[in-house]
């Protein structure tokens, strides 16, 4: 009976220290501000509502007051919720930052006023990035992410590239914005497929939502792999 214990133990040991390979695991990343919904043009005497979102150190969404301001407020002027409101025709650089503490973050865009026309999403329709296994299992591959047409939904595709061990249990994949942890992170659900190409249906969910695809070891709570989201 011994014996039948120390095989247990043993056999967990090698198959814990495997999930985790080498990596040192640590759950802080850089802090991020995110424009979820830019625009590079839009007509004289229009609107546009810009929406943010913070990331903090360990990639958890947090609320937090965004300071916006704009380069030229004689082409166009932006108030303290993010609102834009174009007066005539130029460039303006518009700015959204904010300041916490020791941390300050900015990003900039220009924006261009026309006399008439459309407004300009920037925004991507398509991403893609590449699987990296981080323990000494199989896992490889690359996919794309596309938003699907008149819809809030993704269509999350891995390709015939990609190929996963059949030999690590309880292996889950998420989207997330911290490569290190499933804090806050969106699940997928448990991975069924091991080679080859296939495909997730994400509902309700923009494509500046997430930053990373995580593969993770369920059973004792380490990644196996990730996945940068990237244009």
């Amino acid at each position: 009976m011994i014996k039948k214990y120390a095989f247990w133990f043993v056999s967990i040991f090698i198959l814990q220290t495997s999930c985790i390979g080498e990596d040192v695991i640590t759950d802080f990343i850089e802090p991020q501000l995110r424009i979820l919904n830019p625009i590079s043009s839009l007509p004289a005497s229009e609107t546009y509502q810009f929406n943010t979102a913070y990331f903090n150190n360990i990639g958890i969404e947090e609320e937090t007051t965004v300071i916006w301001s704009s380069s030229d407020e004689t082409i166009a002027t932006i108030n303290s919720t993010g609102l834009l409101t174009a007066i005539s025709e130029g460039v303006s650089t518009i700015s959204a930052s904010i300041q916490d503490d020791d941390i300050f973050l900015e990003e900039n865009f220009p924006v261009t006023i026309t006399e008439d026309g459309t407004v300009v999403i920037i925004e991507p329709v398509v991403k893609s990035g590449t699987i990296i296994t981080t323990s000494s299992y199989l896992l490889t591959g690359t996919f794309t992410l596309k938003e699907q047409e008149n819809s809030n939904s993704l269509l999350l595709s891995v390709n015939s590239d990609y190929q996963a061990t059949t030999s690590l249990p309880g292996l889950y994949l998420y989207l997330t914005n911290n490569p290190n942890s499933i804090s806050g992170a969106y699940s997928l659900g448990p991975v069924s497929v091991f080679n080859g190409a296939h495909t997730y249906t994400i509902p309700e969910t923009n494509i500046n939502d997430y930053a990373y695809l995580l593969y993770w070891c369920q059973p004792f709570g380490v990644k196996v792999g990730t996945g940068e989201i990237v244009d």
